[in-house]
């Protein structure tokens, strides 16, 4: 029999993945603009995203430059939000040092998964993430969001 506090516990899980989310977001945000800084553009990495999406799609990236930036910029927003939910949701259900190392391995598979396997456009950081070096600043950031998550989600009190 399911109680009435289940709800109120999938409920804060949720909330806490989407804040894992979007912690995720703005950490792998910060490495991108560290790997594009370091070739001289902050916006490099959203620019070449941009790029990429709109070739896939038939649009010559040079006809709109800043649409390009643009497009890098929502595709980063929407794709490690997800990866960040979708991975919080496997360490949030653990407690104690078990998540904590969930949250490391979980990190390492996606560093893995992104440079062997995964497609560019579900990749955090598109084409510049395409390898599994090129794919450490972003598992690096992922463990940090993780990790950051599983704190506030051990601190919420509600429910």
């Amino acid at each position: 029999m399911v109680s009435s506090a289940s709800p109120g516990r999938y409920t804060r899980v949720l909330d806490a993945a989407l804040a894992t989310g979007t912690l995720s977001t703005i950490a792998t945000g910060g490495a991108l603009l560290g790997m594009g800084w370091r070739e001289g553009e902050a916006g490099r990495v959203f620019r070449l995203a941009g790029r990429g999406l709109l070739e896939r799609f038939g649009v010559a990236s040079a006809a709109a430059p800043l649409t390009s930036v643009a497009l890098g910029y929502l595709h980063h927003l929407v794709i490690a939000t997800v990866w960040g939910a979708l991975l919080a949701l496997l360490v949030l259900p653990l407690r104690g040092v078990v998540r904590v190392l969930a949250a490391l391995v979980v990190a390492l598979g996606y560093v893995l998964l992104a440079g062997l396997w995964l497609p560019a456009p579900l990749r955090i950081g598109y084409a510049v993430t395409s390898s599994v070096p090129s794919a450490v600043p972003i598992g690096a950031a992922l463990a940090l969001a993780l990790l950051g998550g599983t704190w506030l989600h051990a601190t919420d009190r509600d429910g």
